[in-house]
């Protein structure tokens, strides 16, 4: 009996020391842990003050939790919620670090962007102001070119005036001269239209002829043509004529015999 006292208040011994270093340990990592959590919260201040505010609540959670925590440790049949929900928090806390840092990615992308965007603008105001001074020197050059483009219109102008008078006066004698030819040239149409006339009026002189001798020798073929067909006719007529006759006496003949 003695034996099993002493045995289970070694083993009592022993699981106190065992829920003490227990204890320690989880102190130290709880302490190691709220460590990390007010670096993290330093860093998460300079990045957004709303941020701040929520990491600060969560040490108060934290601090509370670890209040909760030094309770529950003396039961032991709740150590293993207490350590799981340890572990949840750390999760959380990993994910808003992952969050934290995804947000420093993001404000470094649009500084960079930024600072990319600031580059663009000056090389297009650089390229704006070289383009405003070529624009400035060409309208230079154009106000020049326009003056002596005025200049030479103005020569050009004098010397189509004169050369328009010039062609006038050159039409003038042309037109008299065409006029004068054309004049020769329809006294010679007249006169060949004269002579074309009567031609045809002699051509068509000869086609009536020539077509009366045709109309005669097609009337004299035609009635040719008739005069045989007529006498063809009566050739049949009397050969028919004949055959009925023979026939009527052959007829008779065989009658008679009978």
């Amino acid at each position: 009996m003695r034996k099993k006292r002493k045995s289970e208040n070694i083993l009592n011994k022993v699981y106190e020391d065992f829920k003490n270093r227990q204890k320690n340990r989880d102190k130290k990592n709880l302490k190691l842990r709220e460590e990390q959590i007010k670096k993290s919260q330093e860093k998460i201040k300079k990045i957004e003050k709303e941020q701040y505010l929520n990491n600060k609540k969560q040490v108060q959670r934290e601090e509370d939790l670890n209040a909760k925590e030094q309770e529950i440790n003396e039961k032991d049949l709740e150590q293993k919620k207490i350590y799981e929900k340890q572990k949840l928090i750390e999760k959380e806390q990993e994910l808003r670090e992952k969050e934290l840092l995804l947000k420093e990615k993001e404000l470094q992308i649009k500084e960079e962007e930024q600072i990319r965007k600031s580059k663009q603008q000056n090389l297009l105001n650089e390229e704006l102001k070289i383009n405003s001074d070529q624009q400035k020197r060409k309208d230079k050059e154009l106000k020049i070119r326009e003056d002596e483009q005025n200049r030479k219109d103005i020569d050009l102008k004098i010397r189509e005036d004169e050369q328009r008078k010039k062609d006038l006066k050159e039409q003038r004698k042309k037109y008299k001269e065409q006029k004068l030819k054309n004049q020769e040239d329809q006294i010679k149409k007249e006169q060949e239209f004269i002579k074309l006339k009567e031609w045809e009026e002699n051509f068509d002189k000869e086609q009536k002829l020539k077509i009366e001798k045709e109309k005669l020798r097609d009337e004299k073929i035609k009635r040719r043509e008739l005069e045989e067909i007529k006498l063809k006719d009566q050739k049949e007529f009397e050969l028919k004529d004949e055959l009925t006759s023979r026939l009527e006496n052959f007829e008779i003949k065989q009658s008679r015999k009978n």
